[in-house]
């Protein structure tokens, strides 16, 4: 079996904008799903990104300069990611298919993981 990271982009104001009821339903489908996954053996782990900006590192010259990120203008940023198990490409797709990222967001990757990388 092949694993398959799962990019989880957002919106940067998406959660934080919900009530703590509705932020509470969304969290209960993604455990839902993770735990079905579990279940059928199929989800390896995941992680949530914290919401606060990260930094980023950008080459210049011989080093590199630092500059505070993800950036307001940005259209989203790197919610999550997950990594699941499957035979091929299209088997990790169908299995996304039933991720609650697509009702609560608007899309996501799905990558396959180098082996031995």
């Amino acid at each position: 079996m092949n694993q398959y990271a799962l990019i989880l982009p957002h919106a940067p104001n998406r959660y934080s904008k919900l009530q703590r009821a509705e932020l509470m339903d969304v969290m209960k489908d993604y455990i839902a799903w993770v735990e079905k996954l579990t279940a059928d053996g199929v989800y390896v782990g995941g992680y949530k990104l914290a919401d606060e900006p990260g930094k980023t590192l950008v080459a210049a010259g011989d080093g590199a300069e630092l500059h505070d990120g993800p950036y307001a203008e940005m259209a989203e940023v790197l919610g999550g990611v997950m990594i699941i198990r499957a035979s091929c490409m299209d088997d990790a797709v169908n299995i996304e298919r039933s991720n609650p990222h697509l009702i609560h967001n608007q899309r996501f990757e799905v990558r396959l993981v180098q082996e031995g990388a």
